[in-house]
């Protein structure tokens, strides 16, 4: 949007030496010839275009003036408001805040125009929250009188905008806190195994915004309801239909290109669920693929800037390989994959979730198990044994205990697993119900223990 020429006159007329000190600073060398028209409009003591391009008609800025001055004028509320790498919302928070100085200095119609620049980005963005905060310094312009505005029209504008902004935030809400319940009581159970269990998702489905997509009316609130109900498919054990709808909300995204920057993290996260789901219901093609792409991700600009994208990248790459060679029995293929998760795991260490590093341990144990490296096994078993706080993926703490006997039995510990016999099935039957696979392991193993007694 252009500039009006008196917008940026009258900001440079209100910059303090320090002020232009910094403007000068930031900008830098290379932007000689817009330092050159701050100076030359700096000279002025009364605003006079025509007179600026008379007395500076071999200047480079002159030959594209519009320009030039629309490229100092944002730079200048750049360096005022500590511009730097920015994402969308701070672009935003740059309007917000260059508005505030050009409000502070008197410059009301400059602040408007700021807000109404910030206000194009928060709805194309869906930035409902901010869209309040836009709303906030609006009414602020009202309160002024030197501020002329539409009146009354404008008063009802910004009531209309501010409360459906409310209305969206709240369905996000709503929204959030659906899919934060489903997430949680994944990361704690992974199935739904008790009565108890049964009866709080029961709740949860029971609610319409589970089942209605439309009721999520902002982009935002549907990411929510995609990633609810694929988890609950996943849980349930309907992996098919969690790969529909983890393939819905991917071609959403991928529909919307301007929101895939904004949720790349949450496009990797549904991607990485995606491919599970393939590897479950044999989609190996797809498996293959969605691990290149992973892996080309780290080049990806739009992704490279995640937090941590190096360690989820890892994570993400070796989960699917080893439960990959696991499903195909490939044991052998799989333990090439283990000094790499080793060193993987001590180059990001804290960077890697608990319930993952878990998960890694339980694969790798199981992997030298199936090689018999019972050693090896152990040592890795052994990691998830002595964990103080079986907080997450309780259940692969309880099959660590099932296959912390096996490996004793294969390394000949007879007096370790008596005692391990003892403890162990009383410790799951206090926690879940104890499987018919695991009833009679038990019995073999304390037949056996007697046998050789």
């Amino acid at each position: 949007m252009k500039v009006p020429s008196s917008f940026l006159y009258d900001l440079l007329q209100t910059l303090s030496k320090s002020e232009k000190r910094y403007v000068k600073v930031q900008a830098g060398n290379a932007e000689k010839d817009y330092l050159l028209l701050m100076d030359a409009l700096l000279a002025q003591k009364v605003f006079d275009e025509d007179r600026l391009v008379k007395e500076h008609a071999g200047a480079k800025f002159v030959k594209h003036l519009s320009v030039s001055k629309r490229y100092l004028y944002e730079l200048l509320l750049k360096s005022l408001t500590k511009f730097g790498e920015q994402k969308v919302e701070d672009k935003v928070f740059d309007r917000i805040s260059g508005a505030a100085i050009l409000i502070d200095r008197g410059l009301y119609s400059a602040a408007f125009t700021e807000l109404k620049k910030g206000q194009k980005i928060v709805e194309k963005y869906e930035l409902h929250d901010l869209q309040i905060m836009l709303c906030r310094m609006e009414k602020k312009l009202l309160s002024l009188r030197q501020f002329k505005t539409k009146g009354k029209l404008a008063i009802e504008e910004i009531y209309d905008r501010e409360t459906e902004s409310l209305r969206q935030l709240a369905n996000t809400n709503a929204y959030w806190h659906l899919s934060s319940q489903f997430g949680n009581f994944q990361t704690r159970f992974q199935k739904i195994d008790t009565e108890k269990q049964q009866q709080y998702i029961a709740s949860l489905i029971d609610s319409p915004k589970f089942k209605d997509l439309n009721l999520a009316t902002n982009f935002k609130s549907k990411l929510y309801y995609f990633q609810a109900n694929s988890v609950y498919q996943f849980m349930k054990g309907n992996v098919q239909k969690a790969y529909e709808i983890n393939r819905a909300f991917l071609d959403m995204m991928e529909e919307y290109p301007h929101f895939l920057k904004m949720y790349a993290e949450r496009y990797i996260a549904t991607l990485n669920n995606m491919l599970i789901d393939s590897l479950l219901i044999g989609k190996y093609d797809t498996l293959e693929e969605g691990i290149q792409r992973l892996d080309g991700m780290l080049l990806i600009p739009a992704f490279k800037k995640i937090k941590n994208i190096e360690a989820r990248v890892f994570r993400q790459r070796y989960l699917l390989l080893m439960n990959w060679s696991l499903q195909q029995k490939a044991f052998k293929k799989a333990m090439d994959w283990i000094p790499e998760i080793e060193m993987g795991l001590e180059k990001y260490k804290s960077k890697i979730e608990k319930h993952h590093r878990i998960t890694f341990y339980y694969l790798s144990a199981y992997i030298l198990f199936q090689n018999r490296a019972f050693d090896e096994a152990l040592q890795w078993n052994n990691e998830i044994i002595y964990e103080p706080n079986e907080d997450v993926v309780k259940e692969i703490f309880n099959f660590s205990r099932i296959l912390n006997l096996l490996i004793h039995f294969e390394l000949n510990n007879y007096s370790l697993l008596e005692s391990l016999l003892a403890s162990t099935p009383k410790l799951l039957k206090s926690r879940r119900k104890v499987y018919a696979t695991e009833k009679r392991l038990f019995r073999f193993l304390n037949k056996y223990i007697n046998s050789i007694n």
